[in-house]
């Protein structure tokens, strides 16, 4: 059920094209800042404030409690880090490196929104791939923010999800499960993926396919998708029940060099009975157009 499959030569194309190098923007001119931050058309939704980490970088709990019982205490931090007055950790869990933004003590998560990175990687080693109007939304819903680095490479050592097989796959998933166990979301069969260029062909080709059925959510896949997937590790057609806990939307420009491989995976998915949905941009070359608002209205759907 799980064939290597090879990498071939438009997936290598994803680290040649851009996006993930500063190039994927948020909005329509695809530009970033001096300092990496992207800029664009989304429009911001509310504060993005929350509180800073302590002195020691623990994101463990005070002991508090909060809804049913004690609150989780959460993953250590390894490196705390503070992006644009938001309070961030860096962290080896379960082998791959992570970021995220714990909740402040306390407070309890209620589900993740995790992203998958353009290779290069760029957008999750400066976090512009998180923004501001990302932040406020997620806030205000107790969603914890986590990004994941790949775990795997081009054969120039270019960091990659477009590199990335099914057994990679199982990695991410392994690392997300941690995060679901240390933090107990209330919604922990609702997670909340986005991702852009390599991380959205990932989605399609791998992620879904293999371990899917194990880390359930709400899929938003921005300029990416791999055409075919790698094989099934479960069935969609016999458990409807989870692949109907799993919507996919695909956001994409015309000009796109992965647009052709974007209409053959939502021609998969929905052949199996996924709830499919699109987004397409006249004459949108690949990442150029807006990423984050177009996540937020796809994830307002099922989480209002």
């Amino acid at each position: 059920m799980s064939p290597r499959a090879p990498i071939s030569t438009w997936a290598l194309a994803l680290a040649l094209a851009g996006c993930g190098d500063g190039g994927a923007g948020d909005g329509g001119d695809a530009t970033t800042d001096d300092d990496g931050d992207a800029s664009g058309s989304a429009t911001e939704v509310g504060d993005a404030s929350t509180d800073p980490a302590d002195s020691t970088g623990a994101v463990s709990t005070d002991g508090g409690t909060t809804g049913d019982g004690p609150v989780p205490a959460g993953l250590p931090c390894d490196a705390p880090f503070d992006y644009q007055g938001h309070a961030g950790c860096q962290a080896i869990v379960e082998g791959l490196e992570v970021k995220f933004f714990p909740p402040p003590a306390g407070e309890r998560v209620d589900r993740l929104a995790i992203y998958l990175h353009g290779d290069g990687a760029a957008d999750y080693m400066e976090n512009w791939a998180f923004s501001p109007d990302i932040f406020a939304w997620t806030e205000a819903r107790n969603t914890m923010i986590i990004g994941v680095l790949s775990p795997a490479f081009y054969e120039d050592g270019t960091v990659a999800f477009g590199a990335a097989q099914p057994e990679h796959a199982d990695q991410v998933a392994v690392t997300i499960e941690a995060f679901l166990a240390a933090y107990e979301p209330e919604h922990a069969d609702q997670s909340l993926y986005w991702g852009v260029s390599g991380g959205s062909w990932f989605f399609a080709s791998s992620f879904i396919a293999h371990v899917g059925h194990r880390v359930p959510g709400v899929f938003a896949a921005s300029c990416g998708g791999s055409g075919v997937s790698f094989g099934w590790a479960w069935d969609p057609m016999t458990d409807a029940a989870t692949r109907d806990a799993i919507p996919i939307y695909f956001n994409y420009g015309t000009e796109d060099f992965l647009a052709p491989n974007i209409i053959d995976s939502i021609a998969e998915f929905e052949g199996m009975g996924f709830a499919v949905d699109s987004l397409v941009h006249q004459g949108a070359m690949h990442c150029d157009h807006p990423i984050s608002e177009p996540t937020l209205e796809f994830w307002s759907r099922y989480v209002p």
